[in-house]
């Protein structure tokens, strides 16, 4: 397994408009999504011994349970890229996971607090409480969805650990919760994506009627 770090960027410039605050958050939640993908790799290659390469599609938001097929292409050109990028060529070692786990939660922390100064802006600035509640409950149900996450990864360590112990169905149960709470979230995206929609297509009659 390589563990490749990307340069750290540079704090992201406030947005100056509603539009670009919208979609600096859609940004921030498709990073947030490539990050679970590429840590949920790494574990379940560490955990079953076998290399995975990077996954280049899952579920709408994050990492697809540990049963599911994942894909050998390679992910789009412009696709998102994380501040912890891992391919796994072979199983990673205890160390190699333990460095890929500090280095993906660190980017989560980081994501979560840039989420927090996004959704301020909403309505601090923009004065839309209405999007900055969807934001408000899209992190929240993120947050439960992580401790969820950690929770059934746990027990997937401790299988390992102690394979007299079946975690079967509590496993089954944490990723059941996951797949609600996805669901959840994704209702609330729709709506940020379509309060996109419509400021892009104000934004551009606007232009059109502009005098040239």
């Amino acid at each position: 397994m390589a563990v490749s770090l990307d340069p750290s960027p540079l704090p992201p410039a406030a947005p100056t408009t509603l539009l670009a605050t919208l979609r600096a958050y859609t940004r921030l939640l498709e990073t947030r999504r490539a990050l679970q993908a590429e840590l949920d790799s790494a574990l379940s290659s560490f955990l079953s011994g076998l290399g995975t390469p990077l996954p280049s599609s899952g579920d709408a938001l994050a990492a697809p349970s540990p049963s599911s097929p994942s894909s050998d292409a390679p992910p789009p050109e412009g696709a998102p890229r994380s501040t912890c990028a891992i391919e796994a060529i072979r199983p990673p070692s205890q160390p190699e996971l333990e460095q890929a786990l500090q280095i993906g939660f660190g980017g989560l922390v980081e994501l979560k607090e840039e989420a927090r100064v996004l959704r301020g802006l909403l309505g601090d600035k923009w004065g839309r409480e209405d999007l900055q509640g969807v934001v408000g409950r899209i992190e929240g149900w993120e947050s439960e969805r992580m401790r969820a996450t950690l929770e059934r990864d746990q027990m997937r360590r401790l299988e390992t650990l102690q394979p007299e112990l079946d975690f079967a169905s509590s496993v089954a149960e944490k990723n059941a919760l996951r797949d609600s709470l996805a669901a959840q979230v994704q209702e609330e995206v729709q709506e940020i994506h379509a309060e996109i929609a419509e400021l892009t297509a104000a934004e551009t009659e606007g232009q059109e009627a502009a005098p040239q």
